[in-house]
């Protein structure tokens, strides 16, 4: 699989994150809008459930930050720089790719603020029976985040089989028209695509790697190696309005956040798998969408680049 990124410019805020998996899952209801749902499910779906996946991306990242490899925090630190240690989310590419190849970064490397804003929006329930607010009790509030101060784009990199890329370009632009996420029609997460799908060998170039990061949020397949460090959370997913069911939660699902750095002596460039609706939909709720043949998924694969395992004596960092 060839390796590419690509930028998205924000042109409002977003109330769903920007993570790998609601992604991929966005640019599955794309193709299949674009192109109907037998060519999504044979050239997505059935191969992704064959551990053959036509494409992996990571999540959004801020500008060109990447995420911290996970084994990078659990070095023995200065006992002074362990909690700015602690809350730092980024490095430059520069510095990454310095650490891919064995050198430790410096605590100057290390990128704290988040890059993303968050801010909390307050809404009236209207009366549907007076198309007024409600007198009492009508006042809730939703999240939503914006790039911070400074940032401008956020770059996503993909990994495509060369016969994919046409379509997931297609999907892409697609997906953009409409927006991302919840509220799409109330005018949030609007963006554009900048530029062109770029090829970044050079995250692949790594001499020797004897380990590998993922940049993806991701659940990791029982074949995935289990030597690492790792930052897990519990995700709380809705199925989209497109499938006709009403309200149907998934089931809590554990996934891996970015930055996963795992010992493997074999160079990989994914992990994880896709989750077949058996483990996240009630039975009902499958049921009902296998009635009308319809198969989804949980495209939880994640993307990964070489590394040498970071130690202690690594390079010529601060370590």
């Amino acid at each position: 699989m060839n390796l590419y990124r690509f930028h998205v410019v924000p042109e409002s805020a977003w109330r769903t994150p920007w993570q790998s998996d609601t992604l991929s899952g966005l640019l599955c209801g794309a193709i299949a809008r674009l192109e109907g749902g037998d060519t999504l499910r044979r050239a997505v779906i059935d191969p992704a459930l064959a551990a053959r996946p036509p494409f992996v991306v990571s999540d959004a990242f801020p500008g060109d930050w990447l995420p911290i490899p996970a084994r990078v925090k659990l070095l023995d630190w200065p006992v002074g720089e362990r909690k700015p240690v602690k809350r730092a989310r980024w490095l430059n590419r520069t510095s990454f790719e310095r650490m891919q190849r064995g050198q430790a970064p410096a605590l100057q490397d290390l990128i704290e603020i988040s890059g993303f804003h968050e801010t909390t929006q307050l809404h009236n329930t209207i009366n549907r029976a007076s198309s007024a607010t409600l007198d009492d009790g009508g006042l809730y509030s939703r999240e939503e985040t914006y790039l911070s101060a400074g940032q401008v784009r956020l770059t996503v990199y993909a990994r495509l089989e060369t016969e994919f890329r046409e379509l997931f370009w297609r999907a892409l632009c697609e997906l953009a028209t409409g927006g991302y996420g919840a509220d799409r029609s109330a005018g949030k997460g609007q963006f554009r695509i900048e530029g062109e799908l770029e090829q970044v060998p050079a995250l692949d170039r790594i001499d020797r790697p004897d380990a590998l990061v993922v940049l993806s949020t991701f659940q990791p397949a029982p074949s995935d190696p289990t030597d690492g460090a790792w930052d897990a959370f519990t995700k709380y997913g809705k199925l989209g309005p497109e499938f006709g069911l009403e309200n149907v939660f998934k089931r809590p699902l554990v996934l891996f956040k970015p930055g996963a750095t795992f010992r493997i002596p074999d160079r990989r460039e994914w992990l994880g798998r896709a989750i077949p609706m058996r483990e996240f939909l009630a039975p009902d709720a499958a049921d009902a969408l296998r009635a009308r043949d319809i198969e989804v998924i949980h495209y939880a694969f994640g993307l990964a680049v070489p590394l040498v395992w970071p130690t202690q004596d690594s390079g010529t960092g601060a370590l």
